[in-house]
């Protein structure tokens, strides 16, 4: 039973996922600004330090958590029911997947009020 639940605990590591494009997102842009739109590098760095706050950055380690959560329970729960068979493994894959896109898109707009309610 744990070689079903192990892997998808993994999905936990969204948050580090989520930071970790951040970091990429601002070095290709600096990349791209500094090269081919000779924009400086200091003004590259002043700028987006100004427009982004802590909140953002948060907020989307925040989301990125829950989503990985999210996938992990499905995963698991559709993991655990799933048959014997080939044709029951395929269908609890699917089954999963399913489930996960809905439960990430309804927390996504719970997301949405709670983040509009609270003025983030």
């Amino acid at each position: 039973m744990e070689f079903l639940v192990l892997p998808r605990t993994l999905a936990l590591m969204m948050p580090l996922l989520c930071l970790y494009s951040y970091l990429l997102s601002l070095l290709g842009g600096a990349a791209v600004g500094m090269t081919m739109l000779d924009v400086p590098g200091s003004l590259y760095y002043q700028e987006p330090m100004a427009a982004l706050s802590k909140t953002d950055l948060l907020g989307g380690v925040v989301k990125a958590t829950v989503y990985g959560v999210l996938v992990a329970i499905a995963g698991c729960l559709r993991g655990l029911q799933a048959g014997r068979s080939s044709s029951a493994v395929g269908d609890a894959a699917t089954s999963a997947v399913v489930t996960g896109i809905v439960l990430i898109i309804s927390a996504c707009g719970v997301f949405a009020v709670a983040f509009y309610i609270l003025g983030i």
